[in-house]
């Protein structure tokens, strides 16, 4: 068919604005492609981007890896300087003040449970060497693993096995401190061993927590990997939070137990009180600046809690019976003629180690969900609790 000419300049306008749409076109895919291509090496090098921590700080300079793990304990005047290079490359000059680290390190041994779920998650329990205790432990891969011999109990404390550690010819050590004399790291740095300080428990936002992941990976060389993991549980999170964000009502809580004549709360400033603001909760002590527990006179935390509607995190109670018998004085409370006392205790093994404060520490999540149904049942009605049970 014969094209009319009067279509003839329209269809010349036609392919001429065609060309100049393709033209866009390709340069935005191309700008695309750039963009992408500028981020490769850092996704492929293993970097990662600390965005809850308030205690760990990574930088990336010439190829090495710098960590700053501060304020590692309550008080504490200094932090501590970890500087991560490729195994095999020239230990750099000038940097007396840092723990130098090839990476990533071959065995390992971690004086916490806590960094265990850290390290099943990174798939990395065959470079577990030693544990403080074994029977605490609630993780499967890690108590097969001392049952086979391959991961050896090395006390903690005063009680700490410095020449067993010595034996087993670990690259780094992960432990914790308190600034006490009980504090590891001391003994462990002078007998020439690698310890990688941690400071989880003094984060205030459980995804803070969670983040630590990071900091066990860098040492592995598995930044990639922590980053993906905490993305999932970041996202689930958030999601989960956002459920209790415009509640119209949020119950009172009232948390721990109390212990020796003195009742120690969780600080307003804490990660629990982090947790019962996002599950839509009205904390009783949030107002608290402090980070972590507060002792407290136990009359001064009766006045408060006596009408408070729920009780959660009491210590070791499994039962209604044992709230009565260990605090008799909180008889006339209203949470316990109620019964809405709430334990974090649904995952203890048969020696007392709770899985709460081990593979909860990354599935912060599971958490906040446990919590939320708790208080506001009608936003997750078909939530099974798993960290917390309800005292019977």
């Amino acid at each position: 068919m014969a094209m009319n000419c009067k279509m003839a300049v329209p269809c010349s306008f036609d392919r001429a604005r065609t060309h100049h749409i393709m033209k866009k076109i390709i340069i935005r895919l191309l700008a695309v492609f750039l963009l992408a291509i500028t981020w490769i090496p850092s996704l492929a090098s293993g970097q990662v981007e600390i965005r809850y921590s308030k205690n760990l700080k990574v930088q990336y300079r010439d190829g090495l890896t710098f960590v700053t793990v501060s304020n590692p304990w309550p008080g504490a005047s200094a932090g501590f300087h970890y500087l991560l290079k490729p195994r095999g490359t020239k230990i750099p000059a000038g940097y007396t003040d840092h723990q130098i680290v090839e990476t990533p390190i071959k065995g390992m041994v971690a004086l916490s449970s806590t960094y265990l779920a850290f390290i099943d998650q990174l798939d990395l329990t065959d470079k577990l060497l030693g544990v403080s205790n074994l029977s605490r432990v609630h993780s499967i891969k890690v108590r097969g693993a001392g049952i086979a011999g391959r991961v050896k109990e090395v006390g903690q404390g005063s009680n700490l096995l410095v020449e067993s550690i010595l034996d087993l010819e670990p690259d780094i050590i992960f432990t914790y401190a308190t600034g006490g004399f009980r504090d590891a790291h001391p003994k462990l740095l002078e007998a020439g061993l690698k310890v990688a300080v941690c400071a989880e428990y003094m984060e205030s936002h459980p995804l803070g927590r969670a983040e630590w992941i990071k900091f066990i990976a860098l040492f592995y060389d598995k930044g990639a990997e922590a980053e993906r993991l905490f993305n999932a549980v970041e996202a689930r999170y958030l999601q989960f939070a956002k459920l209790t964000r415009n509640v119209s009502r949020r119950p009172t809580v009232i948390t721990n137990a109390p212990y020796s004549g003195r009742w120690t709360v969780s600080g307003g400033n804490s990660f629990v009180a982090q947790f019962l603001k996002d599950s839509g909760a009205d904390y009783v002590w949030k107002e608290t600046t402090q980070g972590g527990g507060i002792p407290m006179d136990i009359e001064l935390v009766y006045d408060r809690g006596l009408n408070t509607e729920f009780w959660i995190n009491t210590s070791v109670w499994t039962s209604l019976a044992q709230a009565y018998k260990s605090a008799p004085r909180m008889a006339d409370f209203a949470s316990l003629q109620t019964g809405k006392l709430f334990n974090n205790n649904k995952q203890v093994n048969e020696a007392g180690g709770n899985d709460f404060w081990e593979s909860g520490m990354m599935e912060p999540d599971v958490i906040l969900a446990d919590l939320i149904h708790i208080f506001h049942p009608e936003l997750l009605p078909k939530h099974e609790l798993y960290y917390y049970r309800q005292l019977q």
